[in-house]
Order: C-alpha cells, then structure tokens, then sequence
C-alpha cells in the first residue's frame, strides 16, 4: 500500500519557506473611504441579523399561540 502523507519536517519546511522575518511590506493597506465603506457594510450586516433574529423570535412565538401561557405549572 502507498502512502500519501507527508513527513511533518516536509511539510513546516514548505510552509516557513515564504515567511521572512525580515519582510517589511505591511501588506494591503486600505484608504479612509475603504474603511468608510467596509464600516457601513458591517453595520449593514449587523442591522440584517437583527431583523432575521427578531423575526425568527416573533414567528416561533405566534406559532406557540397564546395557549402556552395557560400552561400548568
């Protein structure tokens, strides 16, 4: 049988191999109007989750009816 898998040693060896310490690029760097939009995009979201949270929350009691109140204890 032939084994796929390869040792870790080559495995961390492939993976460090494009890291440098010495790397001084900061990477993707975004403008103020990126942040802007990105930060309008999030509370957009957020906003979304909400009403998707509220009306699953007001659906599962309508559909619990009013008869779950007269419950006996």
């Amino acid at each position: 049988m032939i084994s796929w898998v390869l040792p870790a040693a080559a495995c961390c060896e492939e993976q460090d191999a494009g890291m440098d310490d010495n790397d001084s690029e900061k990477g993707i760097v975004l403008t103020e109007e990126q942040k802007r939009r990105r930060r309008a995009r999030s509370i957009a979201i957020a906003l979304a989750l909400g009403a998707l949270v509220a009306l699953f929350y007001v659906v599962t009691i309508v559909k619990l009816g009013p008869a779950v109140l007269r419950r006996p204890l």
